[in-house]
């Protein structure tokens, strides 16, 4: 299979967004979605975190807002311990000044089978030579980003594994026209990277498999201003997304707890039965205060005639065990998950990529808007999801404690997939490694990365 590396000319910035935030800071990603054309971006965001990879023209957006969250920082740092708490729950945004450079993987197939072996392979190249990098696979191709301070030695390192450089508009010195190109694996293959400690590994409870069932889909070219706003609805509004009711799975997408909701007759939506619905009973307020109005003597009249005994010398007797009752007290319910667990839309001047859950899906694009789309299966349309080959689950793998800077992440999770023959795709975000796997293989890829 040919495959062909470009450096697109661009450079990025990136933003980090805590999903606890999303909706008060929905604004300025809406206004980048918005923009007529990009030569690279892409938004991807998970249960944790919503991540902007974009060119440089998004930090205007930002730095206000980042700005702000530091100053609010360091004055709770004198404050009283209330004022530490309430800024320590609000979860600052992130910016990564330096900036980043991006490899286009053209793999010249529309099939998605062979993507986990391209990831191993590219990875373990700059793995084993220190370099950061940060992955992402699409529906068109895939990307690879790699600081701007590291990328003479990752074009060095990529050409001496077999890919020819040329430039074929511009003269070779120039950084924005280099394209790499191998169509056959080169006779000698790259080492295997050296085994990590196992220190360096993602704790168990890291892994989750969200519950999201994804598929992956193209986006129509000449359809970029009907699309671009169902990309708004489902960053800002997925609370309006309605996904179909003949849909199996649909426990990914709760219905907002409202007043009327919690009616225990399951009544009228109206205002005023979400109002009294925290009534044990359904009598209105005026036969409440007529039942409480009756006479004293009624209420005698039906008790039971009780007799007179006086209390005991001890109220306790000394030989008898005190009981206590130790039943642990509820907890409070966890928050629901987020509406839209995991999404990743990738936008460039040669085409665009949205992976998302499949019913969604299908409620953002109807049976006749899907000429803006292409790749979708329509198995996963009829119900037939567990038979589907293009349904994926997400694996979240959470890495706040690593940072950026640490190198061979992408390479050890590809690698330990690959070993086992479960082909993936790939999602960086900021702080997480998102592995998108088939369906019927989401548990056991979990139990292989947790134990890598």
């Amino acid at each position: 299979m040919q495959v062909t590396i470009s450096l697109l000319p661009v450079s990025l910035s990136l933003v980090q967004i805590p999903r606890s935030r999303l909706s008060q800071l929905s604004h300025p990603v809406l206004h980048h979605i918005l923009q007529p054309s990009h030569t690279f971006l892409n938004i991807t965001c998970n249960e944790i975190e919503l991540s902007l990879f974009a060119d440089q023209d998004i930090l205007p957006s930002f730095e206000p807002i980042a700005r702000k969250d530091r100053q609010r920082r360091q004055r709770s740092r004198s404050g009283s311990n209330s004022s530490r708490k309430s800024v320590d729950a609000l979860e600052p945004i992130e910016i990564s000044y330096e900036k980043w450079s991006v490899l286009q993987i053209d793999s010249h197939s529309d099939q998605l089978d062979k993507s986990g072996a391209r990831i191993n392979e590219l990875s373990a190249l700059l793995a084993d030579a220190g370099i950061s990098i940060l992955y992402q696979s699409s529906y068109m191709c895939d990307f690879i980003f790699v600081k701007e301070s590291r990328l003479p030695e990752a074009l060095s390192i990529l050409s001496e594994a077999g890919f020819d450089l040329y430039s074929p508009n511009s003269p070779p010195a120039s950084p924005t026209a280099k394209v790499l190109t191998r169509a056959n694996s080169p006779d000698r293959l790259p080492a295997p990277p050296s085994p990590r400690q196992k220190s360096q590994s993602p704790h168990a409870g890291q892994v989750n498999v969200l519950t999201s069932d994804l598929t992956c889909v193209g986006l129509a070219d000449d359809g970029a201003e009907q699309w671009s706003l169902k990309i708004v609805k489902l960053i800002a509004f997925p609370d309006l997304i309605k996904p179909s009711p003949t849909h199996k799975d649909s426990t990914c997408y709760p219905t907002p707890i409202t007043p009327s909701s919690s009616s225990s007759d399951g009544g009228s939506d109206t205002d005023e039965d979400g109002y009294f619905s925290h009534s044990p009973s359904n009598s209105s307020p005026v036969t409440s205060m007529s039942n409480a109005s009756r006479s004293t003597s009624d209420l005698l009249s039906t008790t039971p005639t009780m007799s007179f005994k006086p209390p005991s010398k001890h109220l306790i007797s000394p030989l008898t065990p005190l009981r206590i009752d130790t039943t642990p007290l509820p907890q409070p319910a966890p928050p629901p998950p987020p509406p839209v667990p995991f999404f990743s839309f990738t936008r460039t001047s040669e085409g665009s990529s949205l992976t998302t859950d499949v019913h969604l899906l299908t409620a953002l694009f109807p049976s006749h808007e899907r000429y803006l789309i292409s790749g979708f299966d329509d198995e996963a349309e009829e119900g037939e999801e567990e038979d589907s080959e293009r349904l994926f689950k997400c694996l979240q793998i959470d890495l706040r404690r690593f940072g950026l800077d640490k190198h061979g992440l992408v390479n050890r999770f590809s690698r330990v997939l690959e070993d086992a023959g479960i082909n993936h795709m790939y999602s960086s975000t900021i702080k997480t490694a998102n592995l998108l796997v088939e369906k019927k293989c989401a548990l056991r890829a979990q139990a292989l990365l947790r134990a890598c």
